[in-house]
């Protein structure tokens, strides 16, 4: 292979990364634009966990499982669709296979899926009030439990402001009321995240005011 053929296959394969990453970014950008508003609350998380550099892990107040009436392999393309929850906020309402065209949905993935289980009447075995595994006396409900991946975990900001966003969202977590609100634009099944609120302002306005 001379020197030349190699340099092309270079350039096609840079110009294919180029591409894929320009592609990325004109869609996240596009869903802030154009993408519906949603309001997540947060949960308080493990202190040692909250910031990892320059970015916040988030917990979620709801839990991300949901039972279906159909089974689905790990790691399966999946949708979240979102409906209007309480104070203006928004939960996980269902999932689905493929996007409902009249509602709001989440593209994510499956992360583990198992069959639920009802104790049988004549029965008192415990695995079945647990609900994931059989045992004597226990008869598939014929629906699943699944496990997906949190479409929004991560809230990068900059470094400046970062420890002074950690002591105000720790605080918040201390006290057991915690505030979070994890603002994000959803389009075509991208969700982006726009902000992150604590007590209903901006966190970095709330890191700002604490110089």
């Amino acid at each position: 292979m001379n020197r030349r053929l190699m340099l092309m296959i270079a350039l096609i394969g840079l110009a294919a990364q180029f591409g894929v990453m320009g592609h990325m970014i004109i869609r996240r950008e596009l869903t802030l634009r154009r993408g519906r508003v949603c309001r997540f609350l947060t949960a308080p998380v493990d202190p040692y966990d909250a910031f990892r550099g320059r970015y916040v892990a988030l917990g979620s107040a709801e839990s991300n499982s949901a039972l279906c009436d159909r089974e689905y392999a790990r790691g399966a393309r999946i949708y979240a669709v979102v409906g209007e929850g309480t104070n203006g906020l928004s939960v996980i309402e269902r999932l689905v296979p493929r996007p409902d065209a009249e509602a709001v949905c989440i593209r994510t993935r499956v992360v583990s899926c198992w069959p639920e289980y009802r104790q049988h009447p004549a029965s008192t075995n415990g695995a079945a009030r647990r609900g994931r595994s059989p045992g004597a006396g226990t008869v598939p409900t014929g629906n699943y439990h699944v496990r997906y991946a949190r479409p929004f975990d991560r809230f990068y900001m900059d470094e400046k402001l970062a420890p002074e966003a950690e002591k105000a969202y720790l605080e918040a977590s201390r006290r057991g009321r915690q505030e979070g609100v994890v603002v994000v634009r959803v389009w075509r099944g991208l969700a982006v995240i726009e902000d992150l609120e604590l007590g209903g302002r901006p966190i970095r306005d709330v890191a700002r005011g604490r110089f």
